[in-house]
């Protein structure tokens, strides 16, 4: 069995900047939604899981309101920064 090292926090902050980009002025291009997704996920605590116990453990946080809130504020913090000059 094939362990894989995964930081959930990508597959997270990716699909909340999904939710968000209805709400975000500004481009909306592929390149531009990650250039926002790896500000913000430099800026985040990573999580990093190898079984799906610790996967499902960790996801647990997705479910505090405090911890999504944060991670939304990362990327509209990001989307602010992109938009001033993007990388296209």
């Amino acid at each position: 069995m094939q362990l894989i090292l995964r930081n959930i926090m990508e597959e997270y902050v990716i699909l909340t900047l999904e939710e968000m980009l209805d709400y975000l002025d500004g481009c909306k291009c592929e390149r531009c939604r990650l250039d926002i997704a790896s500000y913000a996920l430099n800026r985040i605590k990573p999580k990093y899981v190898a079984t799906t116990q610790g996967e499902l453990m960790a996801r647990l946080c997705e479910f505090d309101s405090q911890f999504k809130t944060s991670v939304m504020a990362q990327i509209a913090q990001a989307h602010a920064v992109i938009s001033k000059s993007p990388h296209h």
